[in-house]
């Protein structure tokens, strides 16, 4: 049973009323038009009614609103009753959470008492089933409803008795699993809603309606199965019925304490289950009064302490299962909350003694609470704790007992924790803080563990805020530790809020930390920034005293350290500082000067971060800034100038800035911040000029348009929306409609818009959308055009413009393909021209009402008739056999040799994916709009031809699109009222399913490619019809292709059954009704693993994999899975109990075909090996005989014995979490003692396997670690034994299983390593051959050679000489992981040298020992010159680089003798400063080595050798401190620190200080190196751009490197050069002549060109960004030579004359400004 007709609008604030009750009232309302009083007011409630009547109406909620503003006008009408009984239906017919329901309830509840009767008789007429029940719940919400509800209660008890009955029959007799559970829902709401009417009345009025009520209520007691809180409702119910009448309550105490029931108990039928006593004494406990509960009874004691405690005590053992844990809990709650009411009330003196002698098992038992595994019993328990320390306190106990009890409980245990809080909340604090001094240090460890963080971070909180006295003591105990904690894990545990916890009580301590964090050291400098963000948060800080330290910013902080941290390399800490600056209490915050200067240098410094976290905080901080600015700014105008102009400053600066920024070669971050900032302007202060603002000089106009328009073909569509935001923002419309070069510059991105749609490059077709969603808000029709279409909105016109345009486009392309398909791919695109109309049609949507015209008819029709046309076209290329290799006719009979099978193929796919998405989105929007431009059987026609595309289609691109196509069809069909519309789905997929069960089509279908298409359509189809249907289709369905996919006439119906079902398991929005049919389709997946045939195989692998995430959730890694992607093995087999017996019988056949020898593969134990791995068992094992996983452990053991080692491998790993702690250490003793008894070597290694398994099994508790590792350390010998065997594959085992003892135990290392030592001796040449010998090899040597390897040099001589090389490079690898600071023994050279020079040598082995070169004392002139050789001799460039970075490391700064070999080395590095990631990082470790390289060398005067290492140093490291990689740049800076420049700042400062170290130290002895060297650096030549009619483009990648800004800061130090260095007139000819044959090399490129934008637009940008870094270096250079001047006012002409798209903002301000 289930409510009837509620309302499905559960989110709309909306009356829905069945169509009878809208009839019947309809009818009674035209009866009574004719009703007496005012007309006026008749009239209002006549349409208050009709309002309220229609669904559809959004009003609901105004109308009640009225009515119940003008009740007493209104209730004196005849049409009044028609009004209560819709209000009184609204209640009855409307869920629980219903949004019209409290506005429903505001009307009852001013309802007068004269209305009693009429509410009371529709009450009556309306309560039938559950839509009673929630009808009785909603009147009792208001006094008006009790009223009611007293007056009928004798109807309403029999209602419920009769009711609860009629439910627990339904029960009783229900099988299926969803039904019972709506059942038991419903049991819910009557009960609870049962026990509020109780409220209300008096148990001894209604007796005999109490006695049908008692029966109802023990029946439903009785049921198993049922729901805790039914539980609890119920024996509340029940003690309240039998409380008023003689021997109820003795009745209830029997059953407590199980003593035989009287034949005339009343509760005679109620079954004494556990549950059900926990339930009754709970219901006790609440129920009855506290002088009750102390009363004594024969031979019991109190009821409190004599009858429930003992029964408290004894069902202990609860905890271990779930629900019973969680009754146990809510009981010792509410039995330590009665007790200390009792104490505290009453001299209780009998219960005093009676807790007394329980005390310590109700400690036990409530700890026990505290380390459940469910959140809801510990908190639970942790409330009775609370309780039972009160207890402590209040009898004045021994306190100091239950401290030290909880104190001494395991450091590890949550329990402890959750105890330590509630102690630290009462009084007894003070005994935790004098009873352990290291307490603080313990927790703050202890914290570490993310299961424990927040308990112990809550204890910890609570005694450091306690522990008042801030003394010297204090700090050492409980302040210097947090800040060490908060130092040492800066990203990890959440500290920092114990810090502002701390801050928040107690201001003055941020001195203190002022203190700690004195000196160098980064990471403290990060906890004071820290302190400091939490008091600026708080306003703890001062602001501008009156006489304030020049040194000291709010007179608090030093200001040389927060402009330290303002610069600082961690991320983190320099948005704190930035934090520091910005916040505030205050919304109207004043800021000085000198800070929005730091926030102006911190905003130049950060615009380029690849951290998506940086960037989203650093936006928040600056829209909080700019909001400050605005509310303390506005009201100073006039006021205070300063302030003022200090504002208006800033926001022209950063406007202007974020506008250059947008220029060509701008990075992603920089375009992202600069577009996000100039929105956030606008939202605040507003980009138009304002003189009452803070924005008074406009710095709009066309270049800024330009700036704008120019991200359209940004690679990342934020970027592109966030442009077009700003776009159509009324400023911007503004200016380029006002602009008299505006509409020329219109004309001109309408007709590239145009072209750009008609690329082959998918980039381009999207920059032509989001141009037609711009210009359709600008104005560019004719008047004419206009006056013809005066009714429609300028957007509604413009899209009917753009989109008539468009569709005569795709005529001629249509044309041009009918005649070539492959002009698809060359001329005639169609794919982004229909992209352009979808998206316009799709912004035209909100305007639907404008559409009521034969012209959008039309518009509709041609734009569906080319669609029909394109996919004529385009779907035999992608539904053909072989899509990637399709090509019509004969290729060399092409037109255009360019033509290629892929680039067809794209454009194909791409075309069917546009008709897809256009079909679907056109068929929605006329299905769900109040009018239709197209005819019902065109949408079906639609709806037919995209499933026909899905079922034919093999290319996966294309069926994808087309899928969100139909799925968007079918979520408009099913809410189609009209059947034949409404039917459509239903019948497709009937007549598939039919056409699969008699193999009529599942031939013609794509057997490969998962089905293709197939799969989707189920998928659409079915998923809108499970949610806004019943469901009855899925069912249908489902069963069917389960049917289908055991028993399929052919292989392709049960393959293409697989693959659908596969699709249907892996759908979320089938989540709700999936479930029951899991447990088939797994089983169905296992036994399809035997299938005869491959693909059959694979299908059913593909749909197992899906039902492993569906069970149990998407793993982490691919071997790691987490406990989150685990069930226990109750949990598991309850949800699917058929897998149960299921699973045991496979694996029965499967082990005993193993155990007689078959050599059967089983193919099916690979699945569920895989399965049984991910169960675990429960706490409650052995005490729950229906799913034990015990049976399953000896059948996996037994599959370690199989022949095939990936099953092996599989059995060891599923074996572990089978089991329990206890079982754990007797089975591995079990396996330990079955070695000896191994009588094939399959069965010994699956047995060794299974102990290397449970040996490094990371979850074990380290109690049976210990006795894990204490076993194995004592049978050492036994296990180097088997180091012997002849089996490679099991020695491999042993020597893995001894590595992990070793590690553990390591006083046993020596002997097992000479051990190993000594097999590695014993070689014969014939055993190399022989499988897993180099791999069991491997391992010997990993452990013959200890951890110190220093002291074992000779041994690792020896074995780096071993003809194994795998042994090699075991040593190898154990020499690198060494700390590099510690030199290698020189003995060791020769074995490195002779790997390194044996071109014979394996690859690993030669790189490995390549890279341990240089770590030798003292410099070697013959290692250098032999690594310089290897560089320039060698072809693999991994090889190439170690020996690079070895010659690095070789390097000795202080050597002048070799300037031709570090000249050499200098070379190689700039060579390879241009190469792969791995280059330049070794780059950049060299020259940190060599740092005083870097620095002029007095020794050398001013050689050129001196001069060309120098200047080869220093561009290396230019280049990495502006390389892509974060690292590399990092690295760079810190190189920059160590030049003396100061501390390590932030690789963007880094490089200002480096180009200042240049030119002041470097520039002064070497000047025209140093011009020459940044000279170069601005005028290298980019990458060249990809091809036009490139159709793959990946896009721009997310790089650092910004060609244009890095250039103006070159060139700016290159101004900078030559004004503090003069320019020799021979060094000033050179760079003239320089610069000219750089401007002819540029040629000559038309930028005039209207088409350029559209035809050659990258080309072209390229090459403007070239003249302008150009012009830059002339600007530089011009005062040193009269040619460079004149060269200079040459290209400044070429710029001026650019095409108005090209003049964008950053070129403007470049050319004819000052750069901001």
């Amino acid at each position: 049973m289930e409510n009837v007709n509620i309302s499905p609008l559960k989110k709309e604030p909306v009356i829905w009323l069945p169509a009878d009750i809208v009839e019947k009232v309809s009818v009674k309302l035209n009866g009574n038009k004719t009703s007496n009083g005012n007309k006026s007011e008749v009239d209002d409630l006549i349409d208050y009614i009709n309002e309220l009547l229609n669904p559809l109406s959004r009003k609901h909620l105004d109308v009640l609103k009225k009515i119940t503003k003008n009740l007493t006008t209104y209730a004196s009408s005849d049409l009044w009753p028609l009004l209560l009984e819709i209000v009184v239906s609204g209640l009855c017919y409307c869920h629980s959470n219903h949004s019209i329901r409290s506005s429903i309830n505001g009307l009852i509840r001013k309802l007068p008492d004269a209305d009693l009767g009429t509410v009371s008789s529709l009450t009556l007429e309306t309560m039938f089933e559950m839509n009673g029940v929630e009808l009785v719940a909603a009147l009792l919400q208001t006094d008006f409803g009790s009223k009611v509800i007293v007056r009928n209660i004798t109807f309403v008890l029999k209602f419920f008795a009769t009711l609860l009955n009629q439910l627990y029959k339904e029960v009783h007799c229900s099988k299926l699993t969803t039904e019972i559970a709506k059942l038991h829902a419903n049991i819910h709401s009557l009960s609870r809603t049962l026990l509020s009417v109780f409220k209300l009345i008096e148990i001894t009025s209604i007796e005999e309606q109490s006695h049908q009520l008692l029966y109802s209520i023990i029946s439903v007691l009785n049921l198993k199965g049922i729901p805790l809180e039914v539980q609890g409702n119920c024996s509340k119910i029940l003690v309240l019925l039998l409380r008023q009448q003689q021997n109820g309550i003795q009745c209830i105490i029997e059953k407590i304490t199980v003593v035989e029931d009287n034949n005339h108990s009343m509760l005679i039928s109620l079954e004494n289950t556990l549950p059900t006593r926990l339930n009754l004494s709970i219901a006790i406990l609440t129920s009855l009064e506290i002088k009750e509960l102390l009363e004594e009874q024969p031979s019991n004691g109190t009821i409190l302490g004599g009858v429930i405690l003992p029964f408290l005590l004894n069902s202990g053992y609860g905890f271990n299962e779930t629900g019973l844990a969680l009754l146990t809990a809510r009981l010792m709650e509410q039995w330590q909350r009665k007790c200390y009411e009792c104490f505290t009330a009453h001299q209780a003196t009998l219960l005093q003694i009676e807790w007394n002698r329980a005390r310590d098992r109700l400690l036990e038992l409530i700890l026990n609470g505290l380390e459940h595994q469910v959140d809801v019993v510990r908190h639970t328990s942790k409330e009775a704790f609370h309780y039972n320390v009160k207890i402590y306190i209040l009898l004045q106990g021994d306190k100091s007992r239950i401290v030290n009890t909880i104190l001494g409980m395991p450091r590890f245990k949550k329990s402890k924790y959750m105890a330590l809080a509630c102690l630290a909340k009462t009084e007894l604090i003070s005994f935790l803080i004098s009873a352990e001094h290291s307490l603080a240090e313990e927790l703050l460890h202890v914290a570490t563990d993310v299961d424990l963080s927040s308990q112990v971070r809550e204890v910890f909180n609570l005694l450091m805020l306690k522990d008042t006295e801030h003394t010297d003591e204090w700090m050492r105990r409980w302040l210097y530790p947090l800040l060490s904690a908060i130092e040492q894990y800066p990203n990890g545990q959440s500290f920092d809020s114990s810090l502002v916890d701390l801050l928040k009580q107690y201001p003055k301590t941020i001195y203190n930390v002022e203190i700690w964090c004195q000196g160098d050291c980064a990471s403290r400098l990060a906890v004071y920034i820290t302190a400091l963000l939490a008091c600026r948060k708080l306003g703890f800080l001062p602001t501008n005293g009156d006489a304030p330290d020049e040194n000291l910013w709010n007179s608090v902080v030093n200001m040389d350290v927060l402009e330290q941290a303002l610069e600082h390399k961690d991320e983190k800490l320099r948005l704190n500082a930035l934090g520091v600056i910005v916040e505030g209490p205050k919304t109207s915050q004043l800021y000085s000067q000198l800070e929005v200067q730091w926030i102006c240098q911190f905003i130049s410094r950060n615009m380029v971060n690849h951290n998506a976290a940086f960037r989203q905080q650093f936006c928040s901080y600056i829209k909080k800034f700019l909001l400050k600015l605005r509310n303390g700014g506005v009201p100073l105008i006039g006021r205070n100038d300063t302030i003022v102009t200090s504002y208006r400053s800033f926001v022209f600066w950063l406007t202007v800035k974020c506008l250059i920024d947008l220029g060509p070669g701008s990075s992603f971050p920089r375009r992202f911040l600069s577009l996000q900032f100039l929105k956030l302007i606008q939202e605040t202060i507003g980009l138009e000029s304002n003189p009452k603002g803070l924005n008074i000089s406009s710095n709009l106009g066309l270049p800024a348009i330009s700036s704008l328009v120019d991200c359209f073909f940004d690679s990342y569509d934020v970027n592109k929306e966030l442009a077009l935001e700003l776009l159509q923002s009324p400023p911007m419309i503004t200016v380029i409609t006002q602009d008299p070069k505006g509409y020329e510059l219109i004309s001109v991105y309408r007709k590239s818009s145009a072209a750009l749609s008609q690329s082959l490059r998918s980039a381009d077709t999207v920059a032509a959308n989001f141009f037609f969603r711009w210009l359709i808000h600008l104005k560019f029709d004719s008047e004419e055009e206009v006056r013809s279409r005066h009714d429609w909105s300028l957007k509604t016109r413009n899209t009917f413009t753009l989109i008539g345009e468009l569709i005569q486009i795709l005529k001629d392309q249509l044309d041009a393909a009918r005649k070539d398909v492959g002009q698809l791919a060359i001329d005639a695109p169609i794919y982004g021209v229909l992209s352009s109309v979808r998206l316009l049609l799709s912004d035209q949507q909100s305007r639907t009402e404008e559409m009521k015209n034969e012209s959008w008819a039309s518009i509709l029709s041609f734009v569906i008739e080319i669609c029909f046309a394109a996919s004529a076209i385009a779907s035999p290329v992608v539904t053909c056999e072989s899509p990637e290799g399709f090509l019509p006719g004969d290729f060399s009979d092409l037109p255009s040799q360019n033509l290629n099978a892929q680039t067809l193929l794209v454009s194909a796919w791409r075309t069917v994916k546009e008709v897809a998405l256009l079909f679907g989105q056109i068929s929605a929007w006329m299905l769900e709009s109040d009018f239709r431009l197209i005819e019902d059987d065109v949408i079906l026609k639609l709806g037919l031809h995209l499933k026909l595309l899905l079922l034919e289609t093999k290319h996966r691109g294309a069926f994808e699109q087309v899928y969100c196509g139909f799925s968007q069809l079918c979520y408009a069909l099913w809410r189609s009222s009209k059947p034949e519309i409404h039917n459509c789905p239903t019948s497709w997929l009937l007549e598939l399913v039919q056409d699969l069960k008699d193999n009529d089509s599942a031939a013609k279908l794509c057997a490969t490619r998962r089905s293709a298409g197939l799969p989707f359509i189920f998928q659409a189809i079915l998923s809108p019809e499970v949610e806004m249907g019943s469901g009855e289709l899925f069912k249908n369905t489902i069963e069917s292709l389960l049917e289908i996919a055991s028993n399929g006439k052919s292989n392709e119906c049960r393959i293409h059954a697989l693959n659908i079902l596969r699709n249907l398991y892996r759908e979320s929005r089938l989540n709700q009704v999936i479930g029951p049919y899991i447990a088939r389709g797994l089983i169905l997946s296992i036994t399809g693993f035997e299938a005869p045939d491959w693909p059959e195989r694979n299908s059913s692998t593909l749909l197992f994999g899906a039902l492993m995430i569906r069970i149990f959730g998407v793993p982490k890694s691919k071997h790691d899975f987490q406990k989150k992607n685990s069930l226990t093995g109750r949990v598991f087999f309850q949800l699917y109990p058929s897998l149960y017996p299921f699973l045991l019988d496979r694996l029965r056949i499967c082990v005993a075909d193993i155990k007689s020898g078959g050599i059967h593969l089983h193919p099916s134990l690979f699945p569920m090996l895989v399965l049984l791995g991910r169960l675990h068992p429960p706490a409650c094992e052995f005490s729950d005989s229906a799913f034990q996983l015990e049976p399953f452990i000896p059948l996996v053991r037994a599959c370690g014995s199989s022949p095939v080692l990936k099953t092996r491998q599989l059995a060891a790993q599923a074996l572990t979490p089978l089991l329990t702690t206890k079982a754990y250490y007797r089975l591995l003793l079990e396996l330990w003692n079955s070695l000896p008894n191994c009588a094939l070597h399959n069965e010994l290694h699956g047995t060794l396997l299974q102990i290397h398994y449970f040996v490094k099994d990371s979850s074990l508790s380290p109690e049976t670690r210990d006795l894990v590792f204490r076993m194995l350390t004592n049978k050492i010998e036994r296990l180097v034994g088997w180091l012997r065997s002849c089996c490679y594959l099991i020695r491999y085992e042993a020597a893995e299983i001894l590595r992990l003892v070793i590690d553990s135990e390591t006083s046993i290392e020596d002997s097992v390593s000479g051990k190993c030592l000594g097999i590695l001796r014993y070689q014969f040449q014939v055993f190399q051959d022989k499988p897993f010998y180099p791999l069991a090899s491997q391992k010997f040597a990993g452990i013959a050679i200890p951890s110190d390897v220093i002291s074992h040099t000779a041994n690792a001589i020896e074995l780096l000489k071993h003809p194994v090389s795998e042994v090699r490079l075991e040593v190898l690898q154990r020499l690198e992981s060494l700390d590099t600071a510690a030199a290698l023994p020189t003995c060791i050279w020769p074995a490195l040298n002779y790997i390194i020079a044996d071109k014979e040598e394996a690859r690993e082995c030669r790189i490995k020992a390549l890279a341990l070169v240089g770590r030798f004392r003292g410099y070697n002139k013959e290692q250098l010159e032999w690594m310089l050789q290897l560089y320039r001799e060698t072809s693999d460039d991994i090889f190439r680089c170690t020996a690079l970075g070895a010659a690095g490391r070789i390097m000795c700064p202080s050597n002048s003798d070799d300037l031709d070999l570090v000249m050499k080395w200098s070379e190689y590095l700039v060579e390879s400063v241009s190469s792969t990631i791995s280059f330049r990082q070794m780059v950049v470790e060299s020259v940190a080595r060599c740092v005083e390289l870097l620095k002029i060398d007095g020794s050398l005067a001013a050689s050129t050798e001196h001069g060309s290492i120098l200047s080869n140093l220093w561009v290396c490291l230019l280049r990495c401190l502006i390389d892509d990689e974060e690292h590399i740049r990092t690295a760079a800076a810190a190189v920059v620190g160590d030049l003396g420049t100061g501390y390590w700042s932030q690789p963007s400062v880094a490089t200002d200080k480096a180009l200042k170290y240049l030119i002041d130290k470097i520039g002064s002895t070497y000047t025209m190196r140093v011009i020459l060297l940044l000279f170069d650096m601005v005028l290298e030549e980019d990458e060249q751009s990809e091809e036009e009619s490139q159709a793959f483009e990946t896009g721009d990648s997310n790089v650092f490197r910004e060609p244009l800004a890095h250039s103006v800061l070159l060139c700016q130090f290159i101004e900078q050069c030559i004004r503090q260095h003069v320019a020799s007139p021979p060094d000033s000819d050179i760079l003239a002549e320089l610069l000219e044959n750089h401007w002819k090399s540029l040629g000559n490129c038309d930028t005039t060109a209207v088409d350029l934008l559209s035809s050659n637009r990258r080309s072209a940008t390229v090459y403007i960004v070239n003249v302008i870094k150009l012009f830059l270096v002339t600007k530089s250079l011009h005062s040193i030579h009269g040619n460079i001047a004149a060269l200079h006012q040459c290209i400044h002409n070429w710029l001026s004359q650019l095409n108005p798209h090209w003049f964008t903002y950053s070129i403007q301000q470049l050319v004819f400004r000052k750069s901001v």
